[in-house]
């Protein structure tokens, strides 16, 4: 007995797609490799949810040529390739973005030399899994690839949108495990 509310679910994330779509069109899309959780050499291809994610929070996933169906190992020399612009990790990886940054491996891909490293937030719940708040893992990837479009201060609005729809109450960034 919980139609109404997995109506105005779909509705919020058809309203976020939306939202992003608009607010990013006709943007740059920025190179981003999305590492996964037990390896930074692990990562999602085109026929992951991951990827999706990832164009439409207005990127275009490096590794989108893999068309596997799970998460994918990939050489050292394939990252250095690929020379992200962006790198995110998941959110419940096992090694940190300052393993990253400090790695001498990785010193010559953009994303490292910009510091354009980041980990998907999970104080919460994960937002890089395909669940009910997926779509926040979206929203929080369009901020850091587009924030003088998609605003942090938009990012929280929605953040809360969806957890006060979901459970009925809202959270301060750092409950949530955002900075700006």
């Amino acid at each position: 007995n919980t139609e109404d509310k997995a109506a105005a679910l779909l509705d919020f994330t058809a309203e976020q797609e939306s939202y992003l779509a608009e607010t990013l069109a006709g943007s740059e899309t920025p190179s981003v490799y999305l590492a996964g959780n037990s390896s930074l050499l692990s990562t999602a291809g085109n026929a992951m949810y991951q990827s999706d994610m990832i164009r439409l929070a207005g990127g275009v996933n490096v590794a989108a040529e893999i068309e596997d169906t799970y998460w994918v190992e990939i050489s050292y020399e394939q990252l250095l390739t690929w020379n992200p612009e962006y790198i995110i990790l998941a959110a419940e990886a096992v090694y940190t973005v300052e393993d990253v940054l400090n790695a001498p491996e990785f010193q010559s891909i953009t994303a490292v030399q910009n510091g354009a490293v980041s980990t998907f937030p999970c104080n919460l719940e994960p937002w890089d899994y395909p669940s009910t708040s997926a779509c926040l893992g979206a929203a929080w990837a369009a901020y850091n690839l587009h924030p003088d479009l998609y605003t942090y201060d938009e990012l929280i609005e929605d953040v809360n949108g969806l957890y006060q729809l979901l459970y009925g109450q809202t959270f301060t960034a750092e409950q949530i495990g955002i900075t700006e």
